[in-house]
């Protein structure tokens, strides 16, 4: 799939069309392969601005979506996300570039590696699913008469370049920096995070 098949799919002419929430989880969730080339291509015509942002809003809307008490899983979604968001806001073509090859490899995890064991208790059965799948059916499960339990253990290897996350804190730093304030990442995902294993959270959020 190269650039413009990529827009055609998510109905648009130009890279600079992905401004929505929506669009973005379109892309993040289309079970298509999309080549790193092309997700490159993407998001070098995107404002950066707005590609942190449909990052962070994208993390945020799943978060919610792990089930209390997986909290290993909870810490390395929240990782990934606040690395992607840093990244995407890098004022070197080289950031850029490290950020499409990170969300590539989490978009090939997320959609087809990550095995996640699901047993539907109603239905009486037991299958390998991936994570987008396992975090949509526990987004959905309140609306319907199937009771979920998973099993992530085999999703959790997932892991960042550690230059990368070293590079993203320093960029992050020294954003931080500039405007007198310290600390590591922006909580951007607000109380959830402080919340996941040391609050609980409603499975209905």
């Amino acid at each position: 799939m190269d650039l413009e098949e990529l827009l055609e799919k998510l109905d648009m002419e130009s890279p600079a069309e992905l401004i929505y929430l929506e669009q973005f989880s379109d892309l993040m969730e289309d079970p298509c392969e999309v080549p790193f080339e092309t997700l490159n291509a993407l998001f070098e015509g995107m404002d950066q601005a707005v590609l942190s942002e449909l990052v962070s809003g994208y993390f945020e809307d799943i978060m919610p979506c792990v089930p209390d008490g997986e909290d290993e899983l909870y810490t390395l979604l929240y990782g990934v996300g606040a690395t992607l968001q840093t990244l995407a806001e890098g004022s070197e073509e080289e950031t850029l570039h490290m950020f499409a090859e990170e969300l590539f490899r989490f978009r090939n995890w997320y959609l087809f590696d990550a095995c996640v064991m699901c047993a539907n208790h109603t239905e009486g059965t037991e299958r390998e699913i991936t994570l987008y799948e396992a975090l949509t059916n526990q987004r959905v499960k309140n609306f319907t008469d199937n009771d979920y339990a998973f099993d992530f253990s085999g999703a959790l290897s997932f892991q960042l370049d550690e230059y990368v996350v070293s590079l993203a804190s320093l960029y992050h730093n020294d954003d931080e920096n500039e405007d007198g304030d310290e600390g590591e990442y922006d909580d951007e995902y607000g109380d959830e995070y402080e919340g996941h294993g040391f609050h609980e959270h409603d499975d209905d959020e």
